[in-house]
C-alpha cells in the first residue's frame, strides 16, 4: 500500500496506568494489525494464511518507516509455510464435532525490531585465571532469558573453550562493569554479542603477541584454540594458554607483556529519529519477523474453550542455543494466550482497579497449556554474532491475533475485544442468534 498516512496520539486517562510489558506496546498493535488483516482476507474471498503469503514482506521492500529491507530480511513465506504444516493447515481450518463443540484454527504473522536510542550500546571485558580459563564481565542483566549461557557458548566458540572453561560475572556493578543500555529491547544477545567478539579478537591478538616472543615467530604465524596458542602449520609447537595469559616467565625468571585483558564496545549503527511529518527514518537495528498459529476447541453453547495447540516459526538469524531459545519463545507464547485469554484490569465506576491480586486476575493455570510447537528458520543476520538476532519478546505478539482468528472462526462471528472470556465470547455469540 504506498498511499498510507497514519497520525499517531498519545492519550492521558485516569485510568490506573500499566509498565512495560514483554514486547512493550508491540502486542496491542499486532493485535490490531493482525484482526484488520484477516477480516481484509475474509472481504477479498481469501484463505488468512495464503493472503499473508502474498503480502508478506521481504528483501527489497520498505518498512512503514520507509528504510529498505536488506540481505538481513528474514524468510517470513517460509515461517507461513512451517505454520501450515505444524498445524495441518490443509486439514479442515474448521470442524464441527458430534458433541456439538467446533474446533477451529487461525494464523497471524509478526515482526519486531529493538526500540532504543540511536546510541544504544554495550561492551564487554574479559581476564583470564591463572588456569587459562577465561572470565567474561558486561553490564548486561539474566532476568530469566539465559543471556549469559548464551555470551558465554559465543565466547567459547571464538577461542576455541569448552563452555566450561567460560565463567561469567554475574553480578552486575555499574559503576566497574561496561556500560550497558539496558537489558531490554531483545537486543542483548546482538550487541553484547558483538562487544564480546570484537574482546576476544583483542584478547586473542594479545595471547598471539605474547606467545610470539617465546616461540620466534610472527603473530600472524599463530592459532589460538582448544586451550593452546601454537603454530598453525605446525600444531604441535605451541603453549597453554595458562603460561601465557598472564605473562609469559621464561625459566631463567624473566617476564613478559603481562596479563591480558581484553576490550569490546558495540554500538548502534546508522541508526535515526523518526520524522514528525513523515514518519521516515531508520529506527530499527534488526528485525525479527515469524508466524505463529493455534488450534482451539470451543463450545458455543457457553463460550468456554481449549487452546489445543500453539506454534510458532520464527526466522531467528541464528540459534546459538536450541533450549533456550525453545524456552524464550514457549514461555512467549503463553503469556500472550493469558494476555488474549484472561488477563485484563477491571475498574469501578470511580476508575479504580478491583482485581489487584492473583484470586482475582486470573492467568492461564496448570493443565490449561496447550501442546506447544517450535520451528526456527535461520537466515543469517550478516552483522549479528554468527547470524544471531534478537528473540525474546516475539514469541508473545502474535498470540492474541491467532488466538481471536481461531475463536472467531469458531464462533461463526467476527470478535474484536481483548480478553477472550467465555461470557464474551457466549454474549457475542447470543448477539449474532437475534
Amino acid at each position: 500500500m504506498p498511499n498510507v498516512w497514519c497520525d499517531s496520539l498519545c492519550v492521558y486517562t485516569n485510568h490506573p496506568f500499566a509498565t512495560a510489558y514483554r514486547g512493550f506496546g508491540h502486542i496491542e498493535l499486532a493485535f490490531a494489525m493482525e484482526r484488520a488483516i484477516d477480516l481484509l482476507a475474509d472481504k477479498a474471498g481469501f484463505d488468512p494464511l495464503e493472503f499473508r503469503k502474498l503480502n508478506a514482506i521481504q528483501k527489497g521492500d520498505t518498512t512503514p518507516t520507509l528504510s529498505l529491507m536488506d540481505a538481513n530480511t528474514g524468510d517470513l513465506r517460509k515461517c507461513l509455510e512451517n505454520i501450515s504444516g505444524m498445524l495441518d493447515w490443509n486439514e479442515k481450518t474448521r470442524q464441527e464435532l458430534p458433541n456439538g463443540k467446533v474446533r477451529a484454527k487461525s494464523v497471524s504473522c509478526f515482526w519486531k525490531a529493538p526500540a532504543m536510542p540511536t546510541n544504544a550500546d554495550g561492551g564487554a571485558i574479559l581476564t583470564f585465571n591463572e588456569d587459562g580459563t577465561v572470565n567474561l564481565h558486561c553490564g548486561v542483566i539474566e532476568i530469566g532469558q539465559g543471556i549469559k549461557t548464551a555470551l558465554a557458548q559465543i565466547l567459547a566458540e571464538k577461542m576455541g573453550l569448552e563452555p566450561d572453561q567460560v565463567h561469567i560475572v554475574s553480578e552486575v556493578n555499574t559503576r566497574s562493569a561496561p556500560h550497558d543500555w539496558a537489558t531490554a529491547a531483545s537486543r542483548s544477545l546482538f550487541m553484547i554479542g558483538r562487544a564480546l567478539l570484537e574482546a576476544a579478537d583483542d584478547a586473542i591478538s594479545q595471547l598471539k603477541r605474547t606467545a610470539s616472543i617465546v616461540l620466534r615467530c610472527t603473530p600472524e604465524d599463530l592459532n589460538v584454540s582448544g586451550g593452546r596458542v601454537y603454530l598453525a602449520d605446525e600444531p604441535e609447537i605451541g603453549l597453554p594458554l595458562a603460561e601465557v595469559a598472564l605473562g609469559y616467565m621464561f625459566p631463567g625468571g624473566n617476564a613478559v607483556q603481562g596479563q591480558v585483558i581484553g576490550t569490546g564496545r558495540y554500538i548502534s549503527r546508522r541508526l535515526t529519529g523518526i520524522d514528525p511529518e513523515s514518519g521516515a527514518g531508520r529506527p530499527a537495528l534488526e528485525w525479527t519477523m515469524g508466524t505463529q498459529g493455534v488450534e482451539v476447541e470451543l463450545d458455543p453453547s457457553d463460550g468456554t474453550y481449549r487452546v489445543l495447540k500453539a506454534a510458532c516459526s520464527m526466522d531467528v538469524g541464528k540459534v546459538i542455543n536450541p533450549f533456550l531459545a525453545r524456552g524464550q519463545v514457549v514461555g512467549g507464547m503463553s503469556m500472550g494466550l493469558g494476555f488474549a485469554g484472561w488477563e485484563a484490569f477491571t475498574l469501578n465506576k470511580q476508575g479504580k482497579m478491583v482485581n489487584d491480586s492473583l484470586r482475582n486476575y486470573k492467568v492461564m493455570r496448570y493443565g490449561e497449556e496447550p501442546e506447544y510447537l517450535v520451528e526456527f528458520v535461520e537466515t543469517p543476520q550478516r552483522d549479528g554474532p554468527y547470524g544471531a538476532r534478537g528473540l525474546g519478546e516475539q514469541g508473545v505478539l502474535g498470540m492474541p491475533g491467532a488466538l481471536v482468528g481461531a475463536l472467531s472462526r469458531a464462533l461463526g462471528r467476527q470478535l474484536k475485544r481483548l480478553p477472550l472470556t467465555p461470557q464474551k465470547i457466549w454474549e457475542a455469540g447470543k448477539e449474532a442468534a437475534k
